[in-house]
């Protein structure tokens, strides 16, 4: 089984709405396990969603988050998405980050 997982940056917690995020994700027909942790003073939120089908799920979830109309604006810039895969050298693969600049993985 293999995971996606959404992190919503530190700095823009304060701000997010995480009930309309969870509306944004039923659309894809699954909940998330949602993990909260505080690491050096810096809080994180994390909605990570198991599957064995990443590819699918990554294109749901682009499609209900960063591909859509409205909510893109408010999702893209405060977070990074990954797949975790143990055969990936790095051990995911980083399908979205806020910093454009970066580079990232397709599945």
């Amino acid at each position: 089984m293999q995971s996606i997982s959404i992190q919503i940056q530190p700095e823009f917690l304060a701000n997010f709405d995480r009930t309309a995020f969870l509306a944004q994700v039923r659309a894809v027909g699954r909940a998330p396990e949602i993990d909260e942790f505080t690491e050096k003073g810096k809080t994180y939120l994390s909605y990570t969603f198991f599957t064995e089908f990443p590819k699918a799920l990554w294109q749901d979830l682009q499609k209900a988050l960063y591909q859509h109309a409205e909510y893109s604006t408010v999702i893209a810039p405060i977070s990074i998405a990954a797949c975790e895969d143990e055969s990936h050298p790095q051990g995911y693969f980083l399908l979205h980050h806020f910093d454009s600049t970066e580079n990232v993985d397709s599945l």
